[in-house]
């Protein structure tokens, strides 16, 4: 069994990553969510949200053992800027998903993405000791592409016309990055 803290905190070069807490969920944090430029390539932009289901939700996967949810905090202005995730994690294969949200627009193309995936690939790597992390990301959003290939992700193929953007099919960017 991989040894997962729920409550983690780990410090990366601009921001710091730290377990997701129900007091984080802000009007700010929900207008993130329900913002149609914010949520362009999140699956959770077909619902609308409010405190009540955000808090649910947030509880739900805190609870859920095979998924790490952590807050962006800024180490500048310690503001919560976009969460970050590794889930689910496959405990036989020891293989992860990452996924994350830059919520705060100002903090946009500034690193701060870059930052958190190398910070949360490298604890994957180190202290849950995981053989591979990876993500899907849509062929569109080239800010997130270009942050995973920074920190040494590599483009594995393609899942052609596979997701619905603005009434046309995308295709799904597979990235992943090996324990070596």
């Amino acid at each position: 069994m991989l040894k997962m803290e729920k409550e983690v905190e780990i410090n990366g070069n601009r921001v710091y990553l730290r377990s997701i807490k129900i007091s984080d969920v802000t009007k700010e944090y929900v207008s993130w969510l329900n913002s149609n430029k914010i949520n362009q390539f999140l699956e959770s932009r077909f619902m609308k949200h409010n405190l009540s289901s955000t808090k649910k939700y947030i509880q739900k996967i805190k609870n859920n053992e095979n998924f790490i949810f952590l807050a962006i905090i800024r180490k500048d202005n310690e503001k919560h800027i976009g969460n970050i995730k590794i889930g689910p994690i496959d405990e036989q294969h020891k293989i992860g998903e990452i996924g994350l949200m830059i919520g705060d627009k100002k903090s946009w193309g500034k690193g701060f993405a870059t930052d958190a995936i190398k910070t949360l690939t490298e604890y994957a790597f180190e202290d849950l000791k995981l053989h591979k992390v990876f993500a899907g990301v849509y062929q569109n959003n080239m800010g997130s592409i270009k942050a995973f290939q920074k920190v040494g992700f590599f483009i594995e193929g393609n899942r052609k016309k596979h997701y619905l953007y603005k009434n046309e099919y995308v295709d799904l960017v597979l990235l992943g990055k090996i324990n070596s």
